[in-house]
């Protein structure tokens, strides 16, 4: 996801939503055209590592979603055998 943002190319993620503050979930969601961008850093956030920023190349709007949340990369299902830190 970072090679292909710092590149400018948009990528589909598909995850779990989940709003701790609210502590709801909108379920399953698709963004067919992602770009990383700049999240919290570490001295802002105690999730910084966890809770990714992105934009929708769709329609500029910028959001977040938890990395635990990922399910789906390029149509490619995510495994805790693929995810390294």
């Amino acid at each position: 996801m970072r090679k292909l943002s710092k590149e400018n190319i948009p990528f589909s993620i598909e995850f779990i939503s989940c709003n701790r503050s609210e502590k709801s979930s909108e379920g399953w969601k698709r963004v067919d055209k992602a770009i990383l961008v700049q999240g919290y850093r570490k001295d802002q956030s105690g999730y910084a590592m966890n809770l990714i920023a992105y934009e929708n190349a769709e329609t500029g709007q910028r959001r977040h979603f938890w990395l635990p949340l990922l399910m789906k990369f390029n149509g490619i299902k995510i495994t805790y055998d693929r995810v390294h830190r």
